[in-house]
This record gives structure tokens, C-alpha cells and sequence, in this order.
């Protein structure tokens, strides 16, 4: 397998897409659901179409209660499904859009210190870019290889 080269290939051919958006009004509850189904590292928060922040499976869970907890069953769900994103959500502050190269975009994901960057195409979201993408892209995984190097 020969890695892309990443000066070349183009964060569309690399991102996440489409997600599940949800708003600050959530719940947590619903959005642990979302990121297991569709197997996602990071959900985009949006308000008014707007991207507010990102939330991942890691930030969600600290918002829930501790094993430790005297709640029930019952009552722990009650509670899951009334706390929302809102205060888990990470501020986005910074994005790419799907014609950046991958390498501009591996380079502003290191400065701002994250692991997902928002995709964006002027003010709407159309997709997401985790790290796991961009190493997918270094080593070469095959299906994305082909269709990156037929789009180049």
C-alpha cells in the first residue's frame, strides 16, 4: 500500500460525510445514541444552521452520572434525557473546506490542538475530518487511495 501525497489529495476525498447534526437542545442520551450508530468520532453542534461546537463520545460521558450513583435504572435514563449537548459542546475554531489539501488541513488540526476539524463549504457544514482520516490517508488504506488518486 503507498501512501497519498498529502499536498495533493483534497479534504473532500478524505472527509466524514453526511453526519447527524444536533443542536444544544439535545440530549445527551440521544446524541451517545447518534455517535454509536453511525459509528462517528465527533457530532457537529449547530444552532440556526450555524456550527456551535463539536461533541464526542468522551465529552458527552462526562456529563453523565457515575457508575457509582444511587440512581436507578429509570431514574438515570430520566436524567440522560434531560441533560443536554449544550454544555458538553467543544467551540470550533477552526475549519477547512473540502478543497484544502489534506496536508494544510493535518497541519491546522496539530496548531489547534484537535482531532476533528468542521468541513466547510462558505457558511454551510458538509462534513467532518477526524484524525483517523487523515492517518487512513498516510498509510495508504486501499478504497480511499483509489478514489483520491482517480479524483487527482
Amino acid at each position: 500500500m503507498a501512501a497519498v501525497d498529502l499536498s495533493i489529495v483534497r479534504v473532500r476525498d478524505w472527509m466524514a460525510a453526511p453526519l447527524p447534526a444536533i443542536t444544544p437542545r439535545t440530549s445527551v442520551s440521544t446524541a451517545l445514541k447518534l455517535l454509536r450508530e453511525h459509528r462517528a468520532v465527533a457530532l457537529p453542534v449547530l444552532d440556526g444552521g450555524r456550527v456551535v461546537g463539536l461533541v464526542d463520545e468522551t465529552s458527552l460521558l462526562r456529563f453523565t452520572p457515575s457508575e457509582a450513583t444511587t440512581l436507578d435504572v429509570y431514574e438515570l435514563r430520566n436524567v440522560l434525557d434531560k441533560m443536554t449537548v449544550g454544555r458538553a459542546a467543544a467551540p470550533v475554531s477552526t475549519t477547512v473546506s473540502p478543497d484544502t489539501p489534506l496536508a494544510a488541513a493535518a497541519t491546522a488540526m496539530r496548531f489547534a490542538c484537535t482531532q476533528v476539524l468542521p468541513v466547510m463549504d462558505g457558511d454551510r457544514l458538509v462534513g467532518l475530518l477526524p484524525w483517523t482520516r487523515v492517518l487512513a490517508a498516510v498509510v495508504g488504506e486501499p478504497a480511499r487511495v483509489e478514489r483520491a488518486t482517480a479524483a487527482s
